[in-house]
């Protein structure tokens, strides 16, 4: 099996297993935009925010929690959890696919993953 498809495989059955549970698991002030589900699986919370505070660092433009969730979620995107982590996952995809990454702390994660760590670090600061 190519690589390629062994990690998209992975990432949509995580999605389908953790997505359902994910509403009852969140503290009040987060919400899915800042819920990196896939990178979530391979740390912990401590890792996700200190990857969120460097890119925040590599990136001061976009320090705005307000400011990152309209860069994670379309216009006239749906309120709704699932609908939302549905279209994080497509964009997820679709940044590995168009080679929109970057390395933070020494792990390549897709745009929208290192926007949600980042937003995930301002959310609990």
């Amino acid at each position: 099996m190519q690589r390629r498809v062994f990690v998209k495989l992975s990432a949509y059955t995580a999605a389908v297993l953790t997505f359902p549970l994910a509403q009852g698991c969140r503290s009040g002030q987060m919400d899915t935009t800042s819920q990196p589900i896939f990178f979530s699986h391979l740390v912990d919370a401590k890792t996700i925010a200190a990857a969120g505070k460097a890119y925040l660092a590599a990136h001061p433009g976009e320090k705005d929690a307000d400011k990152l969730r309209t860069m994670l979620l379309p216009k006239g995107q749906s309120s709704d959890a699932g609908a939302i982590g549905r279209s994080l996952v497509a964009s997820i995809a679709s940044d590995f696919k168009t080679g929109k990454t970057v390395t933070v702390n020494g792990w390549v994660l897709a745009i929208t993953e290192a926007r949600q760590c980042a937003l995930y670090y301002l959310l609990q600061s």
